[in-house]
């Protein structure tokens, strides 16, 4: 978002932080002999099930004891117990384990299922060894999310090949499932939390935009880049040749490197593909035609991520891609309040390496601190007027806001799957993007819905737009604001109504530079006599002249009369009585586009000359003309 007040909600972030780590558990410490134990915060929705085994705790070839769970001699023997984890936004698993004697071609593998029958293999113990295993499992969320211990490669030989798992563990985590502006889409993959036509992405504060190169010489490259309380971050790789690693404050975002061409992969990489049907993005080092990006990574407030890829050096569309293992990405944690770092790394490998893009980084943003995040916010300055209304979003065909709730109508059933209005978006994904231009009236980089005077005039929104502000601080109302649950002020007198447009040019004056009128001829002093009609003026061009007289105690204004005309024009004619002597006039200007100000000329005073007659006694008198 283009925003230049950028007054961050350290606290909001912070609560996004303490709702992100509180965590339920599943776990099984294998402290008591017994397949139905359950020491997490969180019961399992079934016990551990042998298979082609007795489902004898206390002996078998899988069996708990000395507080393990041991696996001896296996040969088609597994076990695997489920958990409900549907409720939950992320997932991890998490053991310990030890092997013994395991010969070549022995191992036991750790395998997990989203439906109780398709496993996917996580990983592999062999030899003689020890460690923790811990990956993310959020790929894996549903209502019967299963793990399963079994041999992987050749049966187990020797009376002496023995494996051992302890404290299994899942953790899981919970985002917000708040919908806040009910259009059935939870607002952490809704684009637009409000229904006002901006996204998200948009109303967050924008600190970092940078652009990238790096050498396409052999060797590993990196950029490093810094930014405090970040709450969203959009990578845009113009080029990729051909892999890369993110580092975000010490945690990379998937376990393993992100290899994009077939046939390269590295020891440590993994295949990158689109999720609906395998294949490889094509040349991903050749930058596409029309500024579409080749790899697009996401990463929300919540840390999760999303990547997506435009398919040829011609595409117009990006689509989402997931590791072809299947692998999910690591969620990342953000540091409110401090400073976060990304790394961004381009894997050393036979031939030329290099990448070039742009990172887009923001943090989450309250630009009138009434403790309403503009992306929730739905007058995101307190000047009174809505949002949607300031950015323009209501020009676009088929956008309405005819209950004047500061939302779009029809939003709650017609956002699709994202959450963005279907009238603006360009296609119904995660990645859309608006169809029209949010409105910069003022051409100053900050978009008008976040700035107290959009056409930088110097005159306030709020005046500009007709209504109330009390202290003339650019917030609508008194001081202190108010403000409801959406960020509407209730302490204003009025306001989100329709702006004012005084020209009837059908451009809001608040969008319109506008000034005070410059006066370059000021009235001058005037002699004339009674009954002889003269004129007052001033050189000016303006909307509105309002010539006014001093009563001797105040300035009152002039209407056409016997002895005015001209009263609202810049030349005020006068047929002068004797009452008008030594009247003082000045004019009043304004213009119909600036009410902040008028232009009030200097005084001219009027003066009548009074005519010489003789008498037969030869005396002269000066009196009045009639």
């Amino acid at each position: 978002m283009k925003n230049p007040i950028k007054r961050i909600v350290i606290l909001l972030l912070a609560l996004f932080s303490i709702t992100i780590t509180a965590q339920d558990t599943f776990s099984d410490t294998f402290s008591s002999v017994s397949y139905a134990n359950n020491d997490g915060t969180q019961n399992w929705s079934s016990n551990w099930q042998e298979f082609n085994d007795n489902n004898n705790p206390a002996n078998g070839y899988i069996r708990v004891t000395n507080n393990e769970l041991r696996f001896a001699y296996i040969w088609s023997e597994n076990i695997r117990r489920s958990a409900d984890l549907s409720s939950y936004s992320t997932a991890s698993l998490s053991f310990d384990w030890r092997t013994s004697s395991l010969e070549s071609g022995e191992t036991l593998v750790i395998q997990i299922s989203s439906d109780g029958s398709s496993f996917t293999t996580l990983d592999t113990f062999s030899g003689t060894q020890s460690g923790t295993f811990d990956q993310d499992i959020t790929a894996y969320i549903s209502s019967n999310t299963t793990i399963r211990f079994r041999k992987g490669g050749n049966d187990w030989s020797g009376n002496n090949d023995r494996a051992y798992i302890d404290n299994v563990t899942i953790s899981t985590t919970s985002v917000p499932q708040t919908d806040s502006d009910g259009d059935g889409i939870i607002d952490v993959v809704d684009l637009d939390d409000d229904n006002d036509g901006i996204t998200d992405e948009e109303e967050y504060c924008s600190s970092i935009n940078a652009s990238f190169l790096t050498s396409s010489d052999v060797g590993e490259r990196s950029v490093v880049i810094n930014h405090t309380d970040t709450g969203y971050l959009r990578l845009d790789f113009s080029s990729m040749d051909n892999s890369f690693q993110l580092d975000i404050n010490g945690s990379t975002i998937h376990p393993s490197v992100l290899e994009f061409e077939n046939g390269a992969l590295d020891a440590g990489d993994e295949y990158f593909v689109f999720q609906s049907d395998g294949s490889f993005i094509s040349q991903p080092w050749v930058a596409n035609s029309n500024g579409v990006p080749r790899i697009r990574l996401v990463v929300n407030e919540y840390g999760q991520i999303s990547l997506y890829g435009s398919r040829t050096t011609s595409s117009t569309t990006l689509e989402l891609m997931e590791a072809q293992g299947g692998t999910p990405f690591n969620t990342i944690p953000w540091i409110p309040g401090n400073n976060n770092t990304f790394t961004l790394t381009n894997q050393a490998g036979p031939g030329p390496e290099g990448f070039t893009g742009e990172l887009f980084a923001s943090a989450i943003c309250d630009t009138d601190g009434d403790g309403i995040s503009n992306e929730f916010d739905l007058d995101s300055d307190n000047d009174g007027i809505y949002d949607i209304v300031e950015s323009g979003v209501l020009n676009e065909s088929g956008v309405t806001d005819s209950n004047n709730d500061g939302r779009i109508d029809g939003a709650t059933s017609s956002s699709g799957s994202n959450g963005l209005f279907n009238a603006i978006e360009d296609v119904d994904t995660e990645y859309a993007i608006p169809s029209y231009s949010i409105l910069d009236s003022d051409a100053d980089g900050s978009y008008d819905a976040y700035v107290l005077d959009a056409d930088g005039d110097g005159c306030n929104d709020v005046r500009e737009a007709g209504f109330t502000d009390t202290n003339d601080d650019g917030y609508l109302g008194p001081n202190p604001v108010t403000i409801d649950a959406e960020g509407i002020v209730t302490s204003g007198s009025d306001g989100y109504t329709t702006p004012a447009d005084n020209d009837s040019n059908t451009t809001y004056d608040y969008r319109e530079a506008g000034s005070a009128p410059n006066i370059t001829s000021q009235p001058v002093n005037t002699t004339t006599c009674p009954g002889c009609t003269t004129t007052i003026s001033a050189t000016v061009t303006a909307d509105n002249y309002q010539w006014q007289y001093y009563n001797g105690g105040s300035w009152l204004n002039l209407s056409d009369s016997g002895v005015y005309s001209g009263t609202t024009t810049n030349i005020l004619t006068i047929n002068p009585t004797p009452s008008e002597n030594n009247v003082q006039y000045r004019l009043l200007t304004g213009n119909d586009e600036f009410i902040c100000g008028t232009t009030t000329s200097n005084t001219a005073t009027l003066s009548l000359r009074v005519n010489s007659v003789v008498t037969n006694r030869r005396i002269t008198y000066r009196v009045n003309k009639n």
